[in-house]
């Protein structure tokens, strides 16, 4: 996902989240609320110094406005090529997916 696109994707989160309007942003930023739609349809690119001048509305720092969410919903899986021969690594092997259980129970709570 580009940059452009992943700050629009939070700004458009932030708003509706905090119940603001386009035209609430537009008159924080000093510009007309038809930029502010056209920089959030995209069809406008950001300026770093507009960038720097969401980051502060939002009140989050620049680097956590740039990056992108990842959330990943898919089930994370481990495949082990081979067999474990030797005694330690069995058991460091039974410790790792005991903990793993211990904490999928939990987080099931």
């Amino acid at each position: 996902m580009k940059t452009n696109e992943v700050i629009i994707k939070k700004v458009r989160k932030w708003l509706e989240a905090e119940d603001k309007s386009y035209k609430w942003l537009a008159d924080q930023m000093n510009i007309s609320k038809s930029l502010v739609g056209l920089i959030l349809k995209g069809e406008r690119t950001l300026k770093p110094e507009r960038i720097e001048e969401l980051a502060k509305i939002m009140n989050v720092t620049t680097k956590e406005l740039l990056q992108p969410e990842v959330v990943n919903d898919e089930k994370t899986t481990v495949k082990i090529r081979g067999a474990i021969t030797n005694p330690r690594s069995k058991r460091e092997l039974d410790s790792l997916l005991f903990a793993i259980d211990d904490y999928v129970g939990l987080k099931n709570r």
